[in-house]
């Protein structure tokens, strides 16, 4: 009955169908933000104690991201503030792939961390506004199953591609995912509020 159940939902519910697809392309416009350390390192002579200071930025700006993306989202819309961190995801791989130095990384884990709260964060808030009372056990469900192939091999592919290819590549193919990962938000995906109680 599950199963049969998913695939109604899916045939029917083109906002969920939408909601899901920019989901899954989402794992892949992030799946550079694993190695930005690692490339600052190797390649742009960061120092241990920058890393550090650089993670300290990346985790107070989600510390200060997710009430104010959550409130803003309460008013204009959570899938206006997806767009707004995928926005971010965007600009942090495109600064990524031209950075020369690692002065640069202090913008890019900024847009990182807005990033981050908007695709997990944001996405979780917008899965419960889906389906009636009796069906959203079902697409809350189907929101967090049908993410897990997309979450473990993105970042399989990345890392492949920078070994393959180069870091920046890597980069660079994250920034596309996001654009794409745009277009199927404003095209498929409805605005919509958390009912006031």
């Amino acid at each position: 009955p599950f199963w049969r159940g998913t695939r109604s939902v899916w045939r029917r519910d083109r906002n969920f169908r939408g909601f899901m697809i920019s989901r899954i392309l989402m794992q892949f416009a992030t799946m550079g933000y694993a190695f930005y350390i690692v490339y600052c390192t190797r390649y742009l002579g960061m120092s241990v104690f920058t890393a550090g200071v650089l993670t300290s930025v990346l985790m107070g700006t989600q510390f200060i991201a997710n009430p104010l993306m959550g409130w803003l989202g309460d008013r204009f819309g959570h899938a206006t503030m997806l767009k707004v961190g995928l926005l971010a995801a965007v600009l942090s791989s495109l600064l990524a792939w031209w950075a020369t130095s690692p002065i640069w990384f202090y913008l890019i884990m900024i847009l990182t961390g807005i990033s981050i709260v908007a695709v997990w964060t944001t996405s979780l808030t917008m899965s419960v506004q889906f389906g009636s009372e009796a069906h959203r056990p079902l697409y809350i469900g189907m929101a967090n199953t049908l993410l897990a192939p997309a979450t473990i091999l993105a970042p399989i592919f990345g890392g492949w591609l920078a070994d393959a290819v180069s870091y920046q590549t890597t980069f660079l193919a994250s920034a596309g995912f996001g654009l794409v990962t745009l277009v199927v938000l404003q095209a498929l995906v409805k605005n919509s509020r958390i009912p006031e109680a």
